[in-house]
């Protein structure tokens, strides 16, 4: 007899408080609703327990830490229950589903093998969440992406979403873990090997998940770290370059794209700190420039310049604020 659950969406949290009613209240209203909801709430010291505990639109599981462990090990906690279903979601406490994203998800796995796995478009928000950036979609149906594909999205650290995937695991452990010594990449890596060892991805393109974007996010406390937030970026590059197959010539023309690109990435961000950190600015230079060869590094810090030249900054602090 199969005693799996069919779908289980699990919250990895920590002083959540802020936004987790979202984030379960978009859980109450999707269209095909999980079997279990599992808080996974990693020694909070706010209220975000007592919200869980009160929530009534829907039967949630709380689990505490006696001490804090960190984001990743939280999400590795979630990954656990990969054995106990069918379908395995997670999501962050800060972010919110759209009402089909499950049943959208789930519909496009039916036929899939296990291990695989589906996921949508993101948009993202400010903190009170009001949409501020979302990419521009035409109706198309779920289709069917190479690990390639993927592995060179990632390597230009075009991550998949952190709860915008559904996990078809039938039972199985999940073949992948998320890494924890690098807080800003792990997700980037973690997709790329889920990417590798899966029989099918399978993209839905459609909006049906906001990312918040808030000055306590994960993301942001990052750019304290400059190791994690430049360095950590760099590695994921590379691993994710590393996994795919190609001839040697594209190979090598990826190779030059990527350092150059870094390059841009590690400019922006000493853009960022300029006005607020200006010391900042200093320690990303020297811990981005000997990664790369002088000539990358300069055409990156070109193709920044000519970008602000002609369509203005990216940098939207406002949107952190």
């Amino acid at each position: 007899m199969n005693d799996r659950m069919q779908i289980i969406s699990v919250i990895p949290v920590y002083n959540g408080e802020r936004f987790i009613l979202e984030t379960l209240d978009s859980l109450a209203s999707q269209t095909l609703k999980p079997d279990r909801v599992i808080v996974i709430d990693d020694a909070s010291t706010d209220n975000t327990a007592k919200l869980v505990e009160s929530y009534e639109l829907l039967k949630c599981e709380l689990i505490r830490s006696d001490e804090n462990q960190g984001l990743f090990k939280n999400f590795n906690r979630a990954l656990d229950y990969a054995s106990e279903c069918d379908f395995l979601h997670y999501i962050c406490a800060d972010d919110v589903l759209l009402p089909e994203f499950m049943e959208q998800m789930y519909n496009a796995l039916k036929d899939a093998q296990a291990p695989s796995f589906s996921y949508c478009l993101s948009g993202f928000t400010d903190k009170d969440g009001k949409l501020i950036e979302s990419p521009t979609t035409h109706p198309s149906p779920p289709r069917y992406i190479s690990a390639n594909a993927l592995l060179a999205q990632h390597s230009e650290c075009k991550s998949l979403m952190l709860g915008g995937t559904l996990i078809k695991t039938l039972g199985q452990t999940c073949p992948v873990k998320f890494r924890t010594d690098m807080p800003h990449a792990a997700d980037c890596i973690f997709y790329s090997d889920l990417a590798k060892s899966s029989t099918a991805r399978i993209e839905v393109p459609k909006v049906l998940l906001h990312i918040r974007r808030h000055p306590f996010s994960m993301t942001k406390r990052n750019e304290e770290n400059i190791k994690s937030w430049v360095l950590d970026e760099w590695e994921a590059i590379q691993h994710a370059f590393s996994l795919m197959n190609q001839p040697i010539l594209l190979r090598w023309l990826r190779r030059q794209k990527l350092r150059c690109m870094f390059a841009a990435r590690s400019k922006v961000k000493m853009q960022q700190m300029a006005d607020e950190k200006p010391d900042h600015v200093l320690r990303i230079y020297k811990s981005a420039r000997p990664k790369i060869p002088w000539l990358h590094w300069h055409l990156g810090s070109i193709s920044v310049l000519l970008r602000d030249v002609f369509f203005g900054s990216s940098i939207k602090k406002e949107h952190w604020e």
